[in-house]
């Protein structure tokens, strides 16, 4: 009984090692890279829209955020107005902390912005090897060594 207790107890020291040295090498292979996020409205639409984001991952767990995105909206075409426009452009900027988690055998990003809210996004680590992915309108492109870091 004591040899499986101790058996039990070197597999699960080799587990959570194992899980600790994936999540370095996964923080590692973020670190200093940039993940920049392209989207776009539908074509078949009336109205246009686009966004392009820029994440810097840099080390120590530092990241920052910049966003630049304009919408125009074509006025009815059955109305005296449908040759009018509605236009609009927006930025933004942010800061704040990153880490990578292990959460029941996935890998998260956890994010904590300049204002102390926190978010958790899923890895998708073949995403990241590939280097570009595209979900629906949005594309996604990250790019090791090319953080902007101050």
């Amino acid at each position: 009984m004591k040899n499986r207790f101790s058996y039990i107890l070197i597999i699960l020291g080799l587990v959570c090692v194992r899980a600790q040295d994936n999540m370095e090498r996964l923080t590692e292979y973020i670190d200093n890279a940039q993940l920049v996020i392209y989207s776009e409205s539908s074509y078949l639409s009336d109205s246009m829209a686009s966004a392009i984001t820029y994440v810097d991952f840099c080390p120590g767990g530092t990241y920052y955020y910049s966003y630049d995105g304009s919408y125009t909206v074509k006025g009815t075409g059955n109305t005296s107005n449908r040759n009018n426009r509605a236009n609009g452009a927006g930025v933004a900027e942010n800061s704040g902390q990153w880490k990578v988690l292990e959460y029941q055998a996935g890998y998260y990003l956890e994010i904590v912005d300049a204002y102390g809210k926190t978010d958790y996004y899923p890895i998708n680590i073949q995403n990241l090897i590939n280097g570009k992915w595209k979900i629906n309108n949005t594309t996604y492109v990250f790019a090791q060594g090319k953080g902007r870091c101050h």
